[in-house]
């Protein structure tokens, strides 16, 4: 009997496990996949305005989910009516926001400093843990918030002292920063939601109401019009649909539901790295040392705040 419950025991364990590496191997590659976004935005640029890429790429993003969901027969294909409010949360602050600040920012600045950037988000997942949702964190975690903060002042001012004592920074930078709090709100937000619906489901919807309201949003502020693309853009196009919408949302938002919003992000600091190799060998961005000591702090400060949460938790 004592064998059988040891076997029992371990067996789950061994489940647990499993469950984690796959969460952990989607997460990893989902981070690889938004490494290479921007560079797929940055030619597409070219040709298609920062909203009409947003609304375009997210009405298909959502059509293939919701003809998923209506395929497997999920219960979120109508979402609870509490639910609703929530979504449309999603929707302004992961796909309004986020998209059109980081694909504005792209037209005024470097992949490089968008994917930099984009690995404050643990640290800003941390703060805005602690604001809203009273979660209580360690003098480490500050620090740790500290550092990652001030890396990313270090890359946005390009280490100049003038900068930052005028305030004086590149505005597509600052549209990085404004879109990774948009990321952490979105993340924070789908965590509860998903617990009423699947991840699948928080994905697609939030994806076609964000998408309305990016449409609403460029038919009051810019002239409508959806011109044809070139071969290149089109593939694009279609990589940031299917790998960077598609499967890479769907993708997140399990790890969300599976491993939390502070564990989830700490995987980003795999984006940069793609990108800042992508970014020197595709538009000979130049990774300068200012570059790499700032993502250096960055990437600190986030270990600092994520080692020393996970340290709390094993108390």
């Amino acid at each position: 009997m004592y064998k059988q419950l040891i076997f029992c025991i371990m067996g789950k364990e061994v489940l647990r496990m499993e469950e984690k590496k796959k969460t952990y191997a989607l997460l990893g590659l989902t981070t690889i996949i938004w490494g290479i976004q921007p560079l797929c935005a940055k030619v597409l640029l070219l040709e298609w305005s920062p909203v009409t890429i947003t609304y375009t790429r997210y009405f298909f993003v959502s059509s293939i989910l919701l003809m998923l969901l209506y395929l497997r027969q999920d219960r979120g294909l109508l979402p609870p009516r509490s639910t609703w409010l929530s979504l449309v949360g999603m929707g302004v602050t992961g796909i309004l926001g986020n998209n059109v600040a980081q694909f504005t920012g792209l037209q005024y600045s470097t992949v490089t400093n968008c994917t930099l950037i984009s690995a404050m988000s643990p640290a800003i997942t941390a703060l805005f843990a602690a604001l809203f949702i009273k979660e209580r964190l360690s003098l480490l975690s500050w620090l740790g918030i500290l550092l990652s903060l001030s890396g990313a002042l270090l890359v946005i001012s390009h280490g100049r002292l003038s900068a930052m004592m005028q305030m004086s920074f590149n505005y597509g930078d600052l549209l990085f920063v404004f879109c990774q709090v948009c990321w952490t709100t979105y993340s924070l937000i789908g965590l509860k939601v998903m617990r009423k619906i699947s991840a699948m489901a928080a994905t697609a919807w939030a994806g076609i109401l964000g998408a309305v309201l990016t449409l609403a949003f460029g038919l009051a502020t810019e002239p409508a019009g959806v011109v044809a693309l070139s071969l290149l853009s089109l593939t694009a196009f279609i990589y940031m649909v299917v790998f960077g919408g598609v499967l890479a949302m769907l993708f997140w938002n399990i790890g969300i539901k599976n491993a939390g919003p502070s564990m989830t992000a700490i995987f980003q600091n795999i984006t940069p790295v793609v990108g800042m190799l992508g970014g020197a060998l595709l538009f000979e961005e130049v990774v300068g040392m200012v570059e790499l000591v700032g993502a250096l702090t960055i990437f600190a400060g986030v270990y600092l705040t994520t080692h020393s949460s996970r340290l709390a938790e094993a108390k």
